[in-house]
């Protein structure tokens, strides 16, 4: 009875809690969230009770919504740790493990009335699944399939859509023997129910879906959606046996629903900006089925032409309203994969079908429809997202794109000349009333796009062209005109002015640098556009126009674009500070993508204006940071002023007491607040400007010095790489600082808390290695011995390749070093205080067999190591160690022999693509350290002593 009040007690202590989850006070967020965390360790059952809140019906819908998201994320942090730092997470105990699978499967139809709680449940099934089944949940399968009913189609929706949310991650998945034995598991217990399940719907669907409530139409239609999303699935890696024979049963049903309507779908609404229903849906998804069996499965499936001829006809009869583009989307992405295949080129060859193609498919899917304009002026972002560079495959006119794209590959001449035909003839009505007929001069440039290009990337723009179509002509003619800006002329529309951009962008790499060079002061005034997808497209094309290469060279260089620097950054820093909130400052990460890559263009350029830069980048980061919303935006502008310090500074370190003069207070106030989203950012840049300083500490840099050393900012694992680059900057800039701080414990502490983790214990290599480099060894030497039993205590607990190949890079780059208190043989007699002949072990075992998989920039410095041991070892030479000598020996020859790192091969610095946004830790491309510094200038190389061919005896 007691452990039943307590239990009671618990829940309702979380019931508050999630409650507060909800309170619009940050505060009391802040400290109903700690209570949910504590509550995982203190609450036995913690996943059952907030079941249980899921379920009672008495509580508010918001709570139980909360309840059942806080579920999800529960299962997903703490079912399976496969990393192993995720030590703040509780790890489910296998009590309840046992208790929730049994529990799951009832607990998701319980919740059939309630799709926005039902739809946690799946998710965490699905999570739960992706971990235990079927080895440790082998009874999932047949949980699912015993529940499936005759009469209630609300039950059956539910399971066959988590059946899916199972399911569907073998869409992705690489072929294995695992996952084809999973696959057969599936099918041994789910395929004849399925069938039957199916053939069972079909006939509900066909016999009195007219005379059930709408309801129960929806629940009929959802089931059948599902059905054919489990179809897919289920052949997504090979047609399965079962399907095989029972092909003609499922194709027959598949093709009667891809015809099928009825009374109250929503097909029948004429409603333009409506959204696909189901039927829309199921349409759209069995012409994936479809697609996939004729990429993958051609030789037994003989409908594929029926199938095509009922697409074709069915294109012609969709309408205008946007409920239709992804059915559109899927039946022309299955036409076009029919259109290529050479065996089919007979049945579409005649140009009676090519026009009627082209007619009927490509191009009203071409012109634009009303809720697009509407789109472009209201929701700018949106339309910007679906239509520069096909960034969305299901609007209609990427589909229609991409099927014009399918029929050159087999008609190249005859769909070009229709096209250029539609193009000639909307550029005259064009031309005859621009006024009125400005959406005939958007068809004709989408249409010209379409035949013009034969293969693009979305980073790149178009890389190959159809010799029949000039692009460059075209652009001079019809487009360049509507770039440029002219006082007095009537204006041109602007979905004229965003299609002319949209089109430099598209075939900026068919244009010659000179050419280039010419047009990007036409696009610096729609910087200035007061129409965002205008002034977003210019600033998308400015910045791919600035990042082509030709011959591996950035094509554009500072000279080119000097004297537009100042005007391009104005007008992108006014752009961005228009917005009036933190949130709208940083909406489009365009803008300042753009404003970052004009800095890596103009470089040391920039110096007589650096400062109202700098001014408007900190005024950015100040009103950002007071509610981080967009990373990418948050990261173009950190590596905008990383890239600004390394520019400006490159001759003459000047202006680097400006910078930490300017910075130094927007820093501190992001560090003191915890603003976890930017603090790796300033971690890298204030890492950049110390790096700078020679043997001289400046006094901020020593008052934060203590406060980088506490446990709570290394918690966060976006920090560490940021941190440990920090602290090795103080280290090579500031050792004697440091040492008269005592601050080498405290930077030993971290190490091991680094070297304990299997995702950062290459960051604890780095730092010791500097503690090792730079630290005088008297300040050092009372440590090493437990150094190397956290080493060797590590490598014993958790080894792993890429730990063994950490602690050989360490060992002899340590064995290198010459240092007061400091060779091979303290090392050696350090490894064997701790157990006599641990040396010998530790190289036998484990390093020189590591040593052939060395990575090829370690290389170097694993064979001085190796060199370094036999010339400068007395103990190799004359002591119990000395069998090591042969195997040493053999092993640096065999590094000799390898290829080796040839100087030159660092990534250029202009190249920040390769350092995106990415989840966790962003790396600043312009912060890092300039020519990357040589090892090699901190290693001993032998200068006495000698390799003696003589063995030691």
């Amino acid at each position: 009875m007691a452990a039943q009040q307590q239990q009671q007690q618990h829940q309702e202590l979380i019931t508050q809690a999630l409650a507060h989850t909800l309170d619009p006070n940050p505060t009391t967020r802040s400290q109903a969230e700690l209570t949910l965390k504590q509550a995982k360790t203190t609450s036995d059952h913690f996943g059952l009770i907030l079941i249980a809140i899921t379920q009672n019906h008495t509580i508010h819908t918001s709570i139980r919504q909360a309840s059942a998201l806080a579920f999800k994320n529960y299962v997903k942090s703490s079912w399976s740790q496969s990393d192993e730092d995720q030590q703040d997470e509780v790890v489910i105990s296998e009590s309840d493990r046992k208790t929730l699978k049994e529990q799951l499967v009832a607990t998701l139809i319980s919740l059939s009335d309630t799709p926005q709680l039902q739809i946690q449940y799946q998710e965490s099934i699905s999570i739960v699944a992706d971990a235990d089944f079927p080895d440790q949940w082998p009874d999932l399968i047949d949980q699912i399939v015993q529940r499936f009913s005759l009469t209630d189609w609300k039950l059956n929706n539910s399971l066959l859509s988590t059946a899916h949310a199972i399911f569907k991650r073998w869409r992705s998945q690489f072929r294995t023997d695992s996952l084809f034995l999973q696959i057969k598991f599936v099918l041994e217990r789910f395929a004849e129910p399925y069938l039957s399940l199916f053939k069972h719907l079909d006939g509900a669907l066909s016999n009195n879906i007219q005379t059930l409530p709408a309801a129960q139409q929806q629940d009929l239609i959802r089931c059948l959606l599902s059905m054919i999303q489990i179809y897919y699935d289920l052949n997504s890696q090979d047609i399965p046996e079962f399907f095989e024979d029972n092909l003609p049963e499922f194709m027959t049903i598949l093709h009667k629903y891809l015809t099928w309507d009825y009374p109250g779908s929503s097909s029948n609404d004429d409603d333009e900006e409506a959204e696909a229903g189901d039927l829309e849906k199921i349409k759209a998804s069995i012409c994936e089925v479809v697609e996939l069996y004729s990429q993958r499965y051609l030789d037994v499936f003989p409908m594929m032409g029926q199938f095509a001829e009922t697409c074709w006809a069915m294109l012609t009869r969709l309408g205008q309203q946007q409920r239709y583009d992804i059915l559109i989307s899927k039946a022309t992405r299955f036409l076009s994969v029919v259109v290529r295949m050479p065996s089919q080129k007979a049945l579409f060859e005649s140009d009676a079908t090519l026009e009627a193609f082209c007619e009927k498919i490509v191009l009203p899917n071409m012109m634009l429809r009303e809720f697009e304009v509407e789109m472009f002026e209201d929701d700018p972002a949106e339309f910007v997202r679906r239509d520069l560079e096909g960034s969305d495959n299901d609007t209609r006119r990427q589909a229609a794109t991409n099927f014009t794209r399918a029929l050159m590959e087999q008609f190249e001449a005859k769909v070009t000349k229709i096209i250029t035909t539609y193009v000639q003839d909307n550029l005259q009505k064009y031309a005859s009333n621009p006024t009125a007929n400005w959406k005939s001069k958007d068809a004709a440039v989408s249409l010209l796009a379409s035949v013009a290009s034969r293969s693009s990337t979305s980073t790149g723009g178009v890389t190959s062209t159809n010799s029949l179509v000039d692009v460059v002509r075209f652009f001079s003619e019809h487009v360049v005109q509507d770039l440029q800006v002219s006082t007095g002329a009537p204006a041109t529309h602007s979905v004229i002015v965003a299609d002319a951009i949209k089109f430099l962008h598209t075939f900026r790499n068919q244009l010659t640098r000179e050419q280039l060079i010419s047009v990007i002061p036409l696009l610096v005034p729609h910087l200035r556009s007061d129409v965002m997808v205008i002034y977003t497209y210019a600033a998308h094309t400015i910045e791919r126009i600035l990042f082509i290469k030709r011959d591996n060279q950035l094509l554009i260089s500072s000279g080119d674009i000097q004297a537009l620097t100042h005007e391009l950054l104005q007008a992108l820093f006014g752009q961005i500070r228009k917005g009036s909130t933190p949130q709208l400052i940083a909406q489009n990460d365009g803008l300042m993508k753009c404003a970052m890559r004009v800095i890596f263009t103009a470089r040391h350029s920039l110096v007589p204006q650096y400062q109202d830069i700098l001014s408007n980048l900190i005024f950015i980061v100040s009103e950002i940071s007071k509610n981080p919303s967009n990373p990418k935006f948050n990261h173009y502008t950190f590596e905008s002023i990383a890239a600004l310090i390394r520019f400006t500074t490159v001759e003459n370190a000047v202006p680097l007491s400006t910078f930490e003069t300017a910075l130094f207070p927007s820093f501190s106030n992001i560090l003191s607040q915890d603003i976890q989203d930017f603090a790796p950012f300033v971690f890298q840049i204030l890492s950049q400007m110390l790096e700078m300083h020679v043997n001289d500490l400046p006094e901020y840099y020593v008052s934060l010095l203590q406060p980088l050393l506490t446990p709570n900012l290394w918690e966060v694992r976006g920090n560490i790489p940021a941190l440990v680059r920090l602290l090795r900057a103080y280290l090579s800039v500031g050792a004697k600082w440091i040492v008269e701080g005592n601050w080498v414990s405290g930077m030993l502490g971290v190490f091991q808390k680094l070297i304990g983790s299997k995702v950062n214990d290459q960051y604890g290599f780095e730092l010791l290695q500097d503690l090792f480099k730079y630290i005088p060894m008297e300040h050092l030497s009372s440590y090493l011995r437990n150094v190397f039993v956290i080493l060797l205590t590590r490598l014993q607990a958790s080894k792993t390749e890429k730990y063994t190949r950490g602690l050989l890079y360490f060992l002899m780059f340590a064995m290198t070093l010459e240092k007061p208190h400091l060779s091979p043989d303290v090392i050696i007699s350090t490894l064997n205080s701790i157990q006599p002949g641990l040396f010998c072990q530790v190289m036998e075992g484990v390093l020189i067999p590591a040593v052939p998989s060395t990575p090829l920039k370690d290389r170097r410095v694993v064979a001085l190591g190796h060199v370094s041991l036999l010339t400068r070892s007395r103990s190799l030479q004359n002591d119990s160690e000395a069998r090591l000598y042969l195997p040493i020996l053999s092993s640096v020859l065999r590094i000799f022999t390898l290829p080796q790192l040839s100087k030159g091969t660092e990534t250029a610095e202009e190249e920040v693509e390769e350092h995106e946004y990415q989840v966790g830790f962003s790396m600043l491309g312009a912060s890092k350290p300039r020519g990357k510094e040589e090892v090699l200038e901190y290693v001993s190389m032998p200068t006495t002593g000698k390799i003696s061919c003589d063995l030691p005896t």
